[in-house]
């Protein structure tokens, strides 16, 4: 009998183990059971460049640095989601956060937590 069969039985099983194959692009959040959203993170740093912070302003025109506080421009990072959603990540107050805004120029900020509960990275790329 299953001879005869044999290759509708071979055939289901397959249909069935393949159904089980997902190519969504998007992973659970055990936390609340929601599938997370994927997103491509571009990472932006600079080659080369100080910034001068200086208590007066006159000092930073006239190329008097003494006065001045030096820091290095820090990496840009941001995410292009696939809900079409991009986000600009910042820090404020030690705390990062992220200024999105989506398709419709609709724009609302998202705390780490909040962001992390909705995306995850995908694909990394730094320029």
């Amino acid at each position: 009998m299953f001879y005869k069969h044999w290759k509708k039985i071979l055939l289901s099983l397959c249909a069935m183990l393949w159904s089980g194959c997902s190519d969504d692009s998007s992973s659970d959040n055990p936390s609340t059971g929601n599938k997370l959203i994927a997103c491509d993170l571009e990472q932006m740093c600079p080659e080369y460049g100080i910034l001068y912070d200086c208590e007066n302003e006159e000092d930073k025109i006239a190329g008097n640095y003494e006065n001045c506080t030096m820091s290095y421009p820090s990496c840009s990072n941001v995410y292009y989601c696939e809900d079409r959603v991009n986000c600009w990540e910042y820090e404020r107050d030690g705390e990062k956060s992220y200024d999105c805004h989506d398709r419709q120029e609709n724009s609302f900020e998202l705390t780490e937590d909040e962001f992390k509960s909705k995306y995850y990275v995908e694909r990394e790329r730094i320029h």
